[in-house]
């Protein structure tokens, strides 16, 4: 990922609007609804394997199998999508972001609590959490986190294309690290 997700889905959403507009204005016609999706769906799924687009792949997905339904809109999904974003610049959604990276890169899971089902996963003690952010979202302290992964080196290039926090590795073993985010 070589932008940070929220650019990426601002760019994502409006060359898809733009692309729809242009298909639309290329007609003198009304573009019912469905031709609409349809239109949409043909330029989404090439943008699933832009590598540009490669932290999107799942929401890619996911307005694709939802756009073919009878009653879906969307033009509007993508413009709701695209809403999300412009509220993006908050740590805490930041920070969820880049445990779905971790997710989607490494398939490695997070959670509050060490769940015993995974033999890797990312956990950050809600504490944590609480005592890392204010009521505006905005980080005040290093979070701390615990990796249960023999693959825990494999997250600092991925913190690094983020572009949104600073990784220090506090402890390591084979099998696990003890790591901290910092502001940029």
């Amino acid at each position: 990922m070589d932008k940070p997700y929220p650019t990426a889905v601002k760019n994502f959403c409006n060359s898809s609007l733009l692309h729809l507009y242009i298909s639309c204005a290329e007609t003198s016609r009304f573009v019912p609804l469905r031709k609409r999706n349809e239109c949409l769906i043909k330029y989404l799924k090439p943008q699933l394997v832009k590598t540009e687009y490669k932290a999107l792949k799942k929401d890619i997905k996911t307005l694709i199998i939802g756009g073919k339904k009878q009653t879906a809109d969307l033009e509007k999904q993508i413009i709701k999508l695209r809403g999300m974003v412009d509220n993006f610049d908050n740590d805490v959604e930041n920070f969820y972001s880049l445990l779905s990276v971790f997710e989607d890169e490494l398939q490695i899971p997070s959670s509050i609590l060490k769940n015993p089902k995974y033999t890797e996963q990312i956990c950050i003690s809600e504490q944590c959490i609480d005592e890392g952010f204010d009521k505006s979202g905005r980080k005040i302290t290093p979070l701390r986190f615990t990796v249960y992964s023999d693959r825990w080196p494999m997250i600092e290039p991925l913190v690094k294309q983020h572009g949104q926090f600073i990784l220090e590795v506090k402890e390591s073993s084979d099998s696990e690290a003890i790591m901290f985010l910092h502001d940029k």
